[in-house]
């Protein structure tokens, strides 16, 4: 009987959130917090020209679209979790959510170098705006690159395994993130953003999830 497993595959979700309609209303927030009060004076990977990143607690502000955004975002992590562990309605109510959260906003040339996420189990990214319309082909566009996370997968290339298909594949999985765009992905896969030339801010929220059981 012939089988082919796909083994320790990587789950990545992307949803467009096409009925989300106060994502003028975010962006306007965010651009209006580019403050020091906001500004997070040590950022893990130092400051980067022309990259702004806030404190990590931006889910707790009271900010009404902020919670209604956060509110949302807690709907698809919960659906996406239920759906690759098997639980139950139930199984999901009994989780603790726990949450760092904060924004970027990134002008003309800004990037962010490769990392993951320690002491978490998922990331999101949420683009509030993608910046100019530049071609999704095109390397200056500020793509979201996630890395092979197996080390070693790529030691020797031939013609038998450079074009796998994606489920496969050694490549980078490179995302031109659109607005309103989410992705979840596990916080241990390493990723970066290429460098961003534009003239429109590219604004994003990001967050890390841990939980815990209530009992």
């Amino acid at each position: 009987m012939k089988q082919i497993n796909t083994l320790f595959a990587t789950p990545v979700y992307r949803k467009v959130l096409d009925k989300l309609n106060f994502n003028d209303s975010i962006e306007q927030f965010i651009l209006q917090s580019e403050t020091l009060e906001f500004e997070k004076p040590n950022p893990p990977q130092g400051k980067f020209p022309n990259l702004f990143e806030s404190k990590f607690d931006l889910f707790k502000h009271d900010s009404p679209v902020i919670q209604q955004l956060k509110q949302v975002i807690y709907s698809e992590l919960a659906q996406f979790i239920a759906e690759i562990n098997n639980f139950k309605l139930s199984d999901l109510e009994n989780l603790m959510f726990y949450n760092d959260s904060w924004f970027h906003i990134t002008r003309n040339g800004g990037y962010f170098q490769p990392h993951n996420h320690p002491l978490a189990s998922w990331s999101v990214v949420y683009c509030v705006s993608p910046g100019d319309k530049i071609p999704s082909e095109d390397k200056q566009a500020g793509h979201l690159v996630f890395m092979d996370s197996r080390a070693g997968s790529s030691m020797f290339l031939d013609p038998t395994n450079r074009t796998m298909s994606r489920a496969y594949s050694y490549n980078g999985y490179r995302v031109r993130l659109q607005a309103k765009e989410l992705i979840i992905f596990p916080s241990y896969l390493n990723h970066y953003v290429e460098p961003y030339l534009g003239k429109e801010e590219r604004i994003t929220i990001a967050a890390n999830f841990w939980f815990h059981n209530k009992r």
